[in-house]
């Protein structure tokens, strides 16, 4: 942005009448105020350029500097809220192009540059440039992943887009070739740096389109400064990349490396080299599947009779079971089984009486004559062995017998 001002004289004349109109001494809070007021008011905010000089960086994060050139100076101030935007970190001695307006610091009655946006010189320009264009693409929906097409999953033709004379082209090549890909690679050769190379690229895609069909194309160059790769970031060229109906890579520069190529293409790669191994990984992988593939269908026979023979055992033997000597020897089994049960019940319920008998003579023999005789009981019976349980059944002058336990006493009854 080019602004134009009133001279430098024409300047001091307004402010001497500002202050001859004045009818009143001014203190010099006041002077400098309208000073302030007049510079503040007549200065819009402007881009100037220069060298960083004297910088200082304060613990609060502001930083107090020297924009020069080779016969003037200007005090200048970035404060920390203004520097966190700025993706730069300002040095001393910096060529730069500062945004900014021109304020006055009352306490010391210094006029100074406020700076808002700062950048270096040269790359600056080219950076606005490609925030500006990035931006406007943007907007416009160029680089939304609807956009895209996928890539394909197994690459047999690819076209190479790049400068034949090129480290880039090398390397890609020795990565495919070191990595065992099989398959045809044609290389489209332009300059990839200067003012030609934005058509002579565009020319290489449009040829590549026409030459096909391929499965993928490699927009490709080697690293180097931001003005060696501005090739990349042409509107045309981007349109063209977007555009483009063959599944495309942006693979330029070195990793930290950004154009704005890789935004529009369909994947971007890190590096030349970075695109040929993803290549040939996706064909490793999928040369890995079709081998799988292929030694499944191999073992397909064996395992599809193993499960024949298999399912062919199991209805033998299903039918085996439903045989009628299955069924008889079944029968069989059952009867002897029948057999075992009731021998086990026989054998329980002989036991069981033969328990309950010895348990009733246990109990008649605790019962009986001789074993109350052995608990020192005795008894009496007459001569014809006839037990006298009563006394009226005895008379004077009868002969009983007394029964102990270990024999008989004859006795006779007395009054």
């Amino acid at each position: 942005m080019v602004k134009y001002f009133q001279k430098e004289k024409d300047m001091q004349a307004d402010l001497f009448e500002t202050v001859q109109d004045s009818s009143e001494i001014l203190t010099v809070s006041q002077l400098t105020r309208e000073i302030k007021g007049l510079l503040e008011t007549r200065f819009p905010p402007l881009w100037i350029r220069g060298e960083i000089s004297n910088l200082k960086v304060q613990p609060s994060g502001h930083r107090y500097f020297i924009l020069k050139d080779s016969t003037s100076q200007i005090k200048s101030v970035l404060f920390k809220g203004d520097f966190s935007h700025l993706g730069y970190t300002p040095l001393e001695g910096d060529e730069c192009v500062a945004f900014g307006s021109v304020n006055v610091y009352e306490p010391r009655g210094d006029y100074q540059f406020r700076v808002k946006h700062l950048m270096q010189d040269g790359t600056g320009g080219l950076r606005l440039q490609f925030d500006r264009l990035k931006e406007k693409l943007f907007n416009e929906g160029l680089f939304d992943q609807e956009r895209k097409k996928e890539l394909p999953e197994f690459v047999r033709r690819v076209a190479i887009i790049t400068s034949i004379r090129g480290a880039a082209l090398q390397d890609f090549l020795s990565i495919m070739q070191r990595r065992g890909w099989i398959g045809e690679i044609s290389i489209f050769p332009c300059s990839v740096q200067g003012m030609k190379a934005p058509t002579e690229l565009i020319n290489a895609i449009d040829s590549a389109t026409n030459h096909g069909p391929f499965d993928l194309a490699v927009l490709t160059r080697g690293g180097g400064s931001i003005e060696d790769l501005w090739a990349f970031n042409n509107e045309a060229l981007v349109r063209r990349v977007a555009s483009c109906k063959i599944p495309l890579i942006s693979a330029i520069g070195h990793q930290t490396d950004f154009v704005l190529t890789d935004f529009a293409s369909d994947f971007r790669a890190e590096t030349p080299t970075a695109a040929a191994e993803w290549i040939t990984s996706q064909n490793t992988r999928k040369r890995d599947q079709i081998n799988n593939l292929q030694s499944r269908l191999s073992e397909a026979p064996r395992l599809i009779m193993a499960q024949l023979r298999d399912k062919i055992s199991l209805l033998e033997a299903q039918l085996a079971n439903h045989s009628p000597q299955s069924k008889m020897e079944n029968y069989h089994q059952y009867l002897d089984d029948f057999s075992q049960r009731m021998d086990r019940v026989m054998e329980q319920s002989i036991t069981h009486n033969i328990y309950k008998v010895n348990s009733l003579g246990s109990r008649l023999e605790s019962n009986s004559l001789k074993s109350v005789l052995n608990r020192g009981f005795s008894y009496i019976e007459n001569l014809d062995g006839n037990v006298i349980d009563r006394a009226e059944k005895l008379k004077t002058d009868d002969l009983i017998k007394i029964v102990f336990q270990d024999g008989k006493k004859n006795l006779k009854v007395q009054k």
